[in-house]
């Protein structure tokens, strides 16, 4: 950096212009203690690479590309967030949209069909009975696979794959409606 000046020197000048340095990444950061937390990862870099310091460089210049290094990483963190929550908010708006459609489509008439009741018990009577006993304990009881194959002495490889047939006969017979099928129509 400066050949008349230590590094102690140098970031003793540099931190007297700390405000200056925190209002250049007040430009790009736009939350004050955020820019300043910057700063101040700057200044604990530029301790922590002291002997690095290369005497031929300005000082200012060199710290400045330090805080803009640090605030390309804090925006391109932020950009990563942002972007997991618009996904995040992306699919709630979805089951939100989703929810909103089938719930309107819902004729609450059509479920106590006595034919569509006989029709969901004799699909549920098609099923092996440890397969039924299965899917009524994950979906009625809301127990897990593990829990399942503790108490029916099973592997959860043999849990998943008769919740994987039942699932599949359901949805074949009364498409995604089954699980509110279930609900309505089994006594536990």
């Amino acid at each position: 950096m400066s050949d008349e000046m230590n590094p102690y020197e140098i970031i003793e000048r540099l931190f007297e212009s700390r405000r200056r340095f925190e209002r250049f990444a007040m430009l790009y950061i736009r939350i004050p203690h955020h820019a300043q937390d910057i700063v101040m990862d700057s200044f604990a870099y530029v301790w922590e690479h002291r002997a690095e310091l290369d005497a031929s460089r300005n000082p200012e210049s060199y710290f400045l590309g330090v805080i803009k290094g640090k605030c390309i990483d804090y925006l391109r963190h932020q950009q990563v967030k942002r972007d997991a929550e618009a996904n995040i908010m992306s699919d709630a708006q979805w089951e939100l949209e989703m929810s909103i459609a089938t719930l309107q489509a819902f004729d609450p008439d059509w479920l106590y069909d006595e034919e569509l009741r006989r029709r969901f018990e004799a699909a549920l009577d098609e099923l092996p009975e440890a397969t039924r006993r299965i899917f009524l304990m994950n979906r009625i009881e809301c127990k897990t696979y593990a829990e399942i194959a503790g108490e029916m002495g099973v592997s959860v490889k043999t849990v998943e794959y008769r919740m994987s047939s039942a699932l599949k006969l359901l949805r074949e017979r009364f498409g995604d409606i089954y699980i509110i099928l279930a609900i309505m129509f089994i006594d536990f």
